[in-house]
């Protein structure tokens, strides 16, 4: 008897959707205000892109919300970022696997 495991993401890129879909609707103004403030687009950037802010501490900042979730934002490829709405987005992000490694 074969068993035929369907291909599950690992918990960390799960994760990593989930905080990418929690940004787009703070960015988008899906989310209360105080999650949305969060968030900035980067000063000239043409695209959709967010302005990394230097974390403060590194034990706590590099692990936070609005760090994360700016790393995330900015990882994501660019269609993604322009998506129409939640649902397109969520169906975009639902079969991406993930940022790229950058070490090659």
């Amino acid at each position: 008897m074969y068993v035929y495991f369907q291909k599950t993401p690992s918990l960390k890129l799960e994760r990593v959707r989930k905080l990418g879909t929690e940004v787009f609707k703070a960015v988008k103004g899906i989310r209360p205000s105080f999650l949305c403030q969060l968030f900035h687009k980067a000063p000239r950037s043409q695209s959709e892109e967010l302005y990394v802010h230097a974390p403060r501490t590194t034990q706590c900042g590099l692990s936070s919300f609005k760090y994360m979730g700016d790393k995330v934002w900015n990882s994501l490829p660019a269609h993604f970022r322009t998506a129409a709405d939640l649902r397109a987005f969520k169906q975009l992000i639902k079969n991406w696997d993930g940022p790229k490694c950058g070490c090659t």
